[in-house]
């Protein structure tokens, strides 16, 4: 066997076993597992929860616009030149 038959067996004999290896590697499946299930829960919590959440949301806002003064700030207050 010449040099480059040797080498390209050898690269493909480490090819097929990484991706064996790869295959049978389940130490991050967990960990992704787990974070869409933390996901799915957020998302049905607030699907559960949103008219609170908006009625919340909407009473800050309306807090936060209301006492809001609009003549508070004169042009030259802006920190422009």
């Amino acid at each position: 066997m010449n040099l480059f038959t040797r080498a390209y067996i050898s690269m493909k004999t480490r090819a097929l076993k990484f991706k064996e290896d790869l295959k049978s590697d389940e130490r991050g499946v967990s960990a992704i597992v787990a974070t869409i299930l933390i996901l799915l829960i957020v998302v049905l919590m607030a699907a559960v929860f949103w008219d609170t959440i908006s009625k919340w949301f909407s009473d800050t806002m309306k807090k936060i616009f209301d006492t809001a003064d609009p003549n508070q700030f004169n042009e030259g207050d802006l920190g422009g030149n």
